[in-house]
């Protein structure tokens, strides 16, 4: 669960619990498609999130947060709180 962006992708799916690729696309516009397409599949595939594809036209698709991507909350809200120590530090 490496990489650039995943605590910010995490942190959306704590305040969410779930979300479209299109909720999380304009909720980190900084955040290119290509990098959020990778964080989510290494994010399903980590079993932080579930992918839910909804049968129809056009085919709809939901990110869930797991049990275990639950658990990581705690630890984003670690960083967080140090980040921000961190910025108040120097400002």
């Amino acid at each position: 669960m490496g990489g650039r962006w995943t605590p910010l992708v995490v942190r959306e799916f704590l305040r969410r619990g779930q979300a479209t690729y299109s909720e999380l696309s304009a909720a980190l516009p900084a955040l290119s498609d290509k990098v959020l397409s990778d964080r989510l599949a290494q994010l399903t595939g980590a079993g932080v999130i579930e992918r839910h594809r909804t049968p129809g036209w056009p085919p709809r698709v939901r990110y869930i947060l797991t049990s275990q991507g639950r658990a990581l909350e705690p630890v984003v809200r670690s960083m967080w709180e140090w980040g921000t120590a961190q910025r108040d530090a120097l400002g």
